[in-house]
């Protein structure tokens, strides 16, 4: 079952959408999703990543992307400021209540999955991963193959450092006047166009001078 897992991953990886039902072991999944090799073929601004084939980019927007998959909706948003400032991810969404959690440490990629079960076959999959994050509403059958997925997009993010610096650098000196930080959400039910409020900030007001070229 595992060598049956671990093949249709890959064929997600190369081909697109691939249904996985009836598969309850989400570790091999998270597992092989990152120590699988992905090409990019994705850009947007400050970074580039991976779109399965069979995934549509129907919106794209400061940093925030909503992503179709066939019926389904997957929420993107990249915090490219926690990553140039390297924040520490907010470990509190931990609890009893879920129906999946796991913690995510592949080397300087951390984050963790968070899968709830919001009404009858309806459950809300939140991913916070490499300075990034998914969230989505699927049915039970879809639960493996929306995570594979999500995963795949998430760990193929490649961060260019040196446009973050300059994008960074323009927008403060834009807004020199104004405070500069990461939203928290008002509520729980996520929207796309939030902020990643799962990064602490260390500094919650104004951000350091970014260095000079």
């Amino acid at each position: 079952m595992k060598k049956v897992l671990i093949l249709t991953i890959l064929l997600i990886v190369c081909t697109g959408c691939v249904r996985v039902n009836n598969i309850d072991n989400y570790d091999i999944i998270i597992d092989t999703v990152i120590n699988s090799k992905k090409s990019l073929n994705t850009s947007s601004m400050g970074y580039k990543y991976y779109l399965p084939i069979g995934v549509s980019k129907v919106y794209d927007k400061d940093y925030n992307q909503r992503l179709k998959i066939e019926n389904l909706y997957l929420y993107l948003y990249v915090d490219i400021v926690s990553y140039y400032y390297r924040n520490s991810l907010n470990f509190n969404e931990e609890g009893t209540d879920c129906y999946y959690y796991k913690k995510i440490n592949n080397a300087e990629k951390i984050g963790y999955i968070k899968i709830t079960e919001e009404d009858k076959d309806k459950y809300f999959i939140k991913i916070i991963y490499n300075y990034a994050k998914i969230e989505c509403y699927v049915p039970e059958t879809e639960i493996e193959n929306i995570l594979a997925i999500s995963m795949i997009i998430l760990d193929s993010i490649e961060y260019n450092d040196n446009l973050i610096e300059k994008i960074l650098q323009d927008e403060y000196f834009s807004s020199i006047d104004k405070e500069y930080k990461i939203n928290k959400p008002d509520n729980t039910e996520s929207k796309f166009s939030e902020y990643l409020s799962e990064y602490v900030q260390e500094e919650e007001t104004i951000i350091p001078d970014l260095p000079e070229y």
